[in-house]
């Protein structure tokens, strides 16, 4: 995978820096995307220090001028993969979730990955291999109390491969949806701080997959599925 490259959003913390970390290991030059600078900063040493390449981008993914910029930047060369995996979570219920819970939720889970898919498209058209990955959730096709807005975003996200997946066929671009049950991440931290770390799937595991799925040979993909530890009962 010499020579590759592959953009990752949410690169900062949890799954996408794991993720970025098995690509870069693999030799593929990754481009950290991410809200938070220092995150991106740490992650990119981290990678260096193991002999790999990455490049911290600062950006919001909502941001549709900014990730425009982004695109433009990347001009030069093909992207090879796309990993749509920066996200956030609410647990309320429909009657306490605002409308701004609801805008934000939407945006970040929903709307962040439509807008970096749809500007960097035309950099994987180049790509001989090319794969956007969306990482979902289980929520993405089971469905649970006091998450509405959280599911409603992740099913979303489900429809949105799938009809993505269907329109970029002709291209020979694989459109994946992989979705983990509750991952060992400080966003599972922050939202279930008593679940035992074996109920989690580790953020190693969820990486080794997007590597097996973006090594795929050109023109093979497979169908959007969860990925959760059978200690879960969930």
């Amino acid at each position: 995978m010499a020579d590759k490259i592959a953009v990752v959003t949410g690169a900062g913390s949890g799954m996408g820096r794991a993720i970025a970390h098995r690509l870069a290991a693999h030799d593929v030059r990754v481009i950290l995307v991410g809200r938070t600078q220092a995150k991106l900063d740490t992650v990119a040493n981290e990678i260096s220090q193991q002999g790999g390449s990455a490049l911290a981008y600062p950006l919001d993914v909502t941001d549709a001028e900014g990730i425009n910029a982004l695109a433009q930047t990347l001009a030069d060369a093909p992207v090879d993969m796309l990993i749509n995996c920066a996200g956030d979570w609410l647990i309320k219920s429909a009657e306490e979730t605002t409308p701004a819970d609801l805008d934000h939720i939407l945006a970040v889970n929903l709307k962040g990955p439509y807008l970096m898919s749809r500007a960097l498209i035309p950099l994987l058209r180049q790509s001989a291999n090319a794969s956007i990955i969306n990482i979902g959730s289980s929520t993405s096709m089971q469905s649970h109390a006091m998450v509405t807005a959280y599911t409603a975003a992740k099913a979303g996200l489900r429809g949105l491969t799938g009809s993505l997946a269907e329109e970029l066929k002709p291209d020979l671009i694989r459109v994946i949806l992989l979705a983990p049950g509750p991952a060992d991440t400080p966003m599972r931290d922050a939202a279930s701080p008593d679940m035992p770390k074996e109920q989690r799937v580790p953020t190693g595991t969820i990486a080794d997959m997007v590597w097996a799925l973006v090594s795929l040979p050109q023109g093979i993909t497979t169908s959007d599925f969860m990925l959760k530890s059978l200690r879960f009962g969930g």
